[in-house]
């Protein structure tokens, strides 16, 4: 296995365009349209790869003819025309983010975590390949979010994912174990958290919190982040939404251009209401 010490990880600030070639070199749909780049995330549905790229006026228009939706945030400038929002955890403060500032209950979860754990940088994938599935078959039944890969696929999926121009990396190895892992990328000065997964036997080690830590503190270092995204709000979990408030991740509601066609828009707010308050941040 190869690996670094997590103090000395980077993470690389891509420009817009870098990211977008990045996306389409997954196989991602990517356009361009007014001079940025847009993402397909669902079929139909558009928005910046650089989700909190704050959009002209001129710039959050209909990217494409051929959707029937798109998001994006807005400039402080154009905020006026704003018809929804980017409901986002999001930590703005990383110049705090240290275990001085954070309660006694944190610090003794860290802390504990500190002891039992020991977090690193992968510079491969030899581990995951070797351990990652039976950790991600383990978070995936947990918590039910996502489908659970068979290992064929999984094992394929590790092609080009070490890839330190683009994505962090960070692992948690308890004594010779694979605990969990975190990945992340950065655009611009922003920094996403991109996938966590935990063992569920490694969960009393606080290895989840540790690892997020570990990430935000590389961000720190690298003097050009200045926020860091933890996903959308999924308000229809709140014991994950007062987890990731109670680590730094206050919900933020980023102003922007939101435009649905009319039936797919009534659609979604029917039938997936929690869907429609994550695509256009309204009810």
């Amino acid at each position: 296995m190869q690996a670094r010490e997590v103090s000395e990880a980077s993470i690389v600030s891509m420009t817009e365009v870098e990211m977008a070639n990045w996306r389409r070199q997954q196989g991602f749909h990517i356009i361009s349209h007014r001079d940025r780049y847009w993402e397909r995330i669902r079929p139909g549905f558009y928005q910046p790869v650089h989700l909190l790229a704050r959009l002209s006026a001129e710039q959050a228009t209909k990217p494409t003819q051929w959707c029937w939706g798109y998001r994006a945030a807005l400039s402080e400038t154009d905020r006026a025309i704003s018809n929804g929002s980017i409901p986002v955890h999001v930590l703005s403060d990383l110049h705090n983010y240290d275990l001085q500032n954070f309660s006694s209950n944190r610090r003794h979860n860290l802390r504990r975590c500190q002891k039992r754990v020991k977090i690193i940088e992968l510079t491969n994938s030899e581990i995951l390949q070797h351990q990652g599935y039976e950790v991600v078959s383990s978070a995936v039944k947990r918590t039910q979010y996502l489908k659970v890969p068979s290992q064929q696929e999984y094992i394929a999926n590790l092609t080009n994912y070490i890839d330190p121009q683009h994505r962090l990396v960070l692992a948690g190895i308890i004594g010779d174990q694979l605990g969990g892992y975190i990945s992340g990328y950065a655009v611009d000065g922003v920094a996403y958290f991109e996938n966590l997964y935990i063992a569920t036997e490694a969960l009393t080690t606080n290895i989840n919190s540790g690892l997020v830590y570990e990430f935000v503190q590389v961000c720190r270092r690298s003097g050009k982040i200045h926020e860091v995204v933890n996903g959308l709000h999924s308000r229809e979990d709140q014991a994950l939404c007062v987890y990731k408030e109670s680590i730094g991740f206050p919900v933020k509601h980023i102003p922007a251009r939101v435009a649905l066609n009319s039936i797919a828009g009534n659609l979604i707010r029917q039938h997936y209401p929690h869907i429609y308050y994550r695509l256009t941040g309204s009810e």
